[in-house]
């Protein structure tokens, strides 16, 4: 276990767990029907059940009626195997949240609740998918609030998740501190596959801890990210990786750093009426039979060791080493998914993807084309 900040307790306290992107759809949907959907999570699911609070990003929607083969799309049961694994909270504000239409975010949000667990992020309506989740373990009030960067247009009414927005969910946090006692952030926003977050998001998280978050998680890259802890004992980590998902799933397959996409964790935390008592991470990964287990022996203390690596580059100038990764492990992705859409005619997706790009994007491609022709030379 990695430990995070120690210091003593204000009188009771509860536990929290939580998890990155959970997705039971492509080859781990069918790993899950095999064996049944209770194995995927039962190996780590006895810790789970000692925490008051336990949190995971649902990565594939819960759809009925359609192709189980269905691209990220999760069976019915699935919630219950969220429930009884020990999930409580179950985060929907994500870029797969509308793949399967209105009809697959309204029945995802009646499942996760049919189950007793609560959706955070995405609700009925705009104003309750920004409301904050509030649980009250061992006599003190914890509050959660989550959102995601997905650059989606959602309907002017019905189910509606939380669109990322910095200076509003600062607001948030500030508005809802003198409300409760302990102020949880959930953001599904990152850059995929590498190991360090933007630095504008890197920025935000900690005017996130300023304004009065003590725990903040982030999700979406798929790869672990680092740690960072503030003099006050906020924390965040910056991409709790992949829990259990199917890394070929997708028009396109990413095989990059593929080792690192099969990896992930808990972070636990001891909190009190006060914040973080202390905290720790266990490293897990994906097992070839779609099963979460324990990161043991030589794979866990690697695991732990690059998170430690990560996280000491973030206390310093990372910009330089975060721009190589970028251009190294992000373009060429972006060029397979764009070429992908562009053969089959998909002309409309690819001229909005075209719409969002930036000059920072033409630094990108410029850096990778360099080092590609560096290479051949």
């Amino acid at each position: 276990m990695l430990r995070i900040g120690q210091r003593k307790p204000v009188g009771k306290t509860a536990r929290l767990c939580a998890v990155g992107d959970i997705g039971l759809s492509g080859r781990a949907r069918l790993s899950a029907d095999r064996l049944g959907y209770g194995r995927v999570f039962a190996e780590i699911a006895p810790l789970l059940r000692t925490a008051q609070c336990v949190l995971c990003n649902l990565e594939s929607p819960i759809v009925e009626g359609i192709s189980p083969s269905a691209l990220f799309k999760c069976d019915p049961r699935v919630a219950g195997a969220l429930r009884d694994a020990g999930f409580n909270i179950i985060h929907l504000a994500n870029n797969h949240i509308l793949d399967h239409g209105r009809r697959g975010f309204a029945d995802t949000l009646r499942w996760v609740s049919a189950c007793g667990m609560r959706p955070l992020g995405a609700g009925s309506s705009a104003s309750e998918a920004k409301g904050v989740v509030v649980c009250e373990p061992s006599g003190f009030k914890v509050g959660f609030l989550g959102c995601g960067r997905t650059l989606v247009r959602q309907a002017p009414t019905g189910p509606a998740y939380w669109e990322f927005n910095a200076a509003e969910l600062v607001e948030s946090v500030r508005s809802i501190r003198p409300l409760v006692d302990v102020v949880v952030v959930s953001i599904h926003i990152g850059l995929m596959y590498l190991d360090y977050p933007k630095p504008e998001h890197k920025g935000m998280a900690e005017d996130l801890m300023r304004a009065g978050a003590h725990l903040v998680l982030m999700h979406h890259a798929h790869v672990l990210q680092g740690l960072e802890t503030t003099s006050a004992g906020a924390v965040c980590s910056f991409s709790l990786g992949n829990f259990i998902v199917d890394w070929q799933e997708g028009n396109v397959q990413v095989s990059l750093v593929r080792e690192l996409q099969e990896e992930g964790g808990i972070l636990l935390a001891e909190i009190d009426s006060a914040g973080v008592v202390h905290a720790g991470f266990l490293p897990t990964v994906i097992s070839d039979e779609y099963r979460v287990a324990w990161a043991t022996g030589e794979r866990g203390m690697r695991i732990l060791e690059r998170l430690r690596r990560i996280s000491a580059d973030l206390a310093g100038d990372y910009v330089r080493l975060f721009a190589q990764q970028r251009a190294e492990r992000n373009t060429g992705a972006i060029i397979r998914v764009l070429g992908f859409h562009l053969i089959r005619g998909h002309f409309s997706y690819v001229a909005s993807e075209l719409v969002k790009l930036r000059f920072e994007h033409l630094r990108m491609l410029l850096s990778w084309a360099a080092r590609r022709l560096v290479g051949k030379l």
